[in-house]
């Protein structure tokens, strides 16, 4: 009997031992010898973070072909076994349909198992799918899994929440709750909660209406691109009395959403700079080029500003 004992125990330490050899092969990149030791493991132990291991490098390919099919048999075998993560993902290739039928039901299900063992990740997912369905009771649910995920710390989950609570969906309006949480996942780098937190600076919703936050905000989510954000910002350099207005500033902005986005608004006030000499040396040839353009794609002020100056298109 001691002796079967001192087996299993030697055997147990064995395999966790070559559990953290995987880890660490896994984390300096030697996948090879990763999957080996991860699949030896997952088959001896039943180990669900083995088995999730071998499913993730099954799907990205690392070290190995991908292998989509098998990595969603792994992530079966590992979210039946109660691995959170796989029970994620597992809901993931569900939801999408990825070489498995696409079963919204099924998705559901395995995005709730993983959400419940608090996986902020499933959580997240769970509001976006609620969030879709525009019924009350379903906004309800996504509000609720927003509100796990946001506390959880996710910051798209964070900004959504903010955003339920700016237009009371699925939950009571309330604009103090929505500005903490646009604010939280603004401060932590989101740009679309960036955005929404300086719009409402700039409109004066709950805060007192302030230009010059809502002119570093709009800033912040522009520089990481945002569209909106890009041509709010040079708007508000353009015309708004309220900060002291910067033509160059303003024309650096909408030269961006015009190379970044094609925008035809921003195409337009390109053009109007250049042919008034705002913010950027005066070149007629070059405001008409820009106008023109932005006419040709249908935008409505630039037809009317060269049939007023009569200027050929």
């Amino acid at each position: 009997m001691k002796a079967f004992i001192l087996l299993f125990i030697t055997t147990v330490f064995l395999y966790a031992s070559l559990f953290d050899e995987a880890v660490k092969d896994l984390n300096n990149k030697k996948y090879l010898s990763a999957y080996d030791k991860f699949s030896k493991v997952a088959l001896s132990q039943d180990n669900p973070i083995a088995q999730y291991n071998i499913a993730l490098m099954n799907y990205k390919g690392l070290g190995i072909p991908v292998n989509k099919q098998l990595a969603f048999q792994w992530y079966e075998m590992a979210a039946q076994n109660g691995n959170m993560q796989a029970q994620n993902n597992l809901a993931h290739m569900y939801y999408l349909g990825n070489v498995v039928k696409k079963d919204k039901e099924k998705a559901i299900y395995w995005y709730k198992k993983s959400a419940k063992q608090n996986y902020a990740l499933a959580q997240l997912n769970l509001g976006m799918i609620y969030e879709r369905n525009h019924t009350k009771p379903s906004l309800k649910k996504s509000f609720k899994w927003y509100k796990e995920a946001a506390l959880n710390g996710v910051i798209f989950a964070q900004n959504n929440l903010g955003r339920m609570y700016y237009f009371g969906q699925g939950t009571k309006k309330d604009l103090k709750e929505a500005f903490y949480w646009f604010e939280k996942s603004a401060l932590s780098g989101n740009a679309l909660a960036q955005i929404n937190l300086a719009m409402m600076y700039y409109s004066g919703d709950y805060v007192s209406r302030d230009y010059e936050k809502a002119r570093v905000w709009f800033e912040k989510s522009a520089k990481q691109g945002n569209k909106t954000a890009i041509i709010k910002l040079a708007d508000l350099y353009r015309k708004d009395s309220k900060i002291n207005q910067d033509y160059e500033k303003a024309f650096y902005w909408y030269n961006i959403a015009v190379e970044k986005y094609d925008n035809l608004k921003s195409m337009y006030y390109l053009g109007y700079f250049y042919y008034n000499g705002l913010g950027v040396n005066k070149d007629k040839k070059q405001g008409e080029y820009w106008i023109k353009k932005a006419a040709s794609k249908g935008h409505e002020r630039s037809k009317n500003f060269l049939k007023i100056h009569k200027i050929n298109n």
